[in-house]
C-alpha cells in the first residue's frame, strides 16, 4: 500500500470558502472606508443663494422670506439678520447629532454675539413628536440662549432641498445675506468646519 500525500491545498478553495473570503474582504474594505472618512465633514455644495426681503422672483435664487414663529411667542424673518453673520440650524429634540451640536451652537452665540454673529435654531415639523414644551425643556437643558423658531416643511425644502433630509443641517450666511457654508450632520469634522465657516464669514470671505 503506497503512502501518497494528498496534493497541497487540494480542498482549500472550495466555492463556499471563496464566497466567504469575498464577503470578509468586502466587509474589511467597507469598515476601512468609514474609518478613513468618519472625520471628514459632509459639506454640501453652496448654491448661489441669498437671504432677501424682496418678493420671490425679484431676488435671484432667494427663498421666500418666511415669517417664522418662535417658542417665546415672537415672529422673525431671516432677512431681519442681514448685516450680521447668521448661523441657521435645522434640528429636532430627538436627534442625537443635534444634541451634540447644540452646546457648540450655544458657544458660538455666546462667544461671538458682540462680533455680530446670530444663531437661529429652526426645529423641523416632526408631526407633533416634539411639543413646544419639549423644545423649551431641551433649550434649558443645553443652555440655549439663541432664538429657536419652528420651521415648516416648505421652509425646510426651500433652504435644503428634497434630496437630503438628514438633520442637523447648518447654514452660515455672511453679512450680505449670501450663503457661505452648508454643513450636513454633526461630528468632529463638522465642528471644526462650522467654526472655520463662521470665522470666514466674519472676515468677509
Amino acid at each position: 500500500m503506497s503512502d501518497r500525500a494528498a496534493p497541497p491545498n487540494s480542498e482549500m478553495w472550495t466555492p463556499g470558502r471563496i464566497m466567504a473570503t469575498a464577503v470578509v474582504a468586502v466587509l474589511v474594505a467597507t469598515i476601512g472606508y468609514f474609518m478613513l472618512s468618519s472625520g471628514r465633514p459632509r459639506v454640501a455644495a453652496v448654491p448661489d443663494r441669498t437671504i432677501s426681503a424682496k418678493p420671490a422672483g425679484e431676488a435671484k435664487n432667494a427663498p421666500p422670506d418666511f415669517t417664522i414663529p418662535t417658542i417665546d411667542g415672537r415672529t422673525i424673518k431671516l432677512s431681519d439678520y442681514v448685516g450680521k453673520v447668521l448661523v441657521v440650524d435645522f434640528w429636532a429634540t430627538w436627534c442625537g447629532p443635534c444634541q451634540q451640536e447644540t452646546p457648540h451652537l450655544a458657544r458660538i452665540a455666546r462667544d461671538n454675539g458682540a462680533r455680530g454673529v446670530e444663531v437661529v435654531g429652526l426645529h423641523i415639523d416632526d408631526r407633533g413628536r416634539s411639543s413646544q414644551d419639549n423644545i423649551r425643556a431641551f433649550a434649558r437643558k443645553w443652555g440655549v440662549t439663541y432664538t429657536i423658531g419652528l420651521a415648516t416643511d416648505e421652509m425646510f425644502i426651500a433652504y435644503l432641498g428634497r434630496e437630503e433630509d438628514t438633520i442637523p443641517q447648518t447654514l452660515v450666511f455672511g453679512r450680505d445675506g449670501r450663503l457661505k457654508a452648508h454643513l450636513i450632520g454633526y461630528g468632529e469634522g463638522e465642528s471644526q468646519a462650522l467654526d472655520e465657516a463662521v470665522n470666514r464669514a466674519l472676515a468677509g470671505a
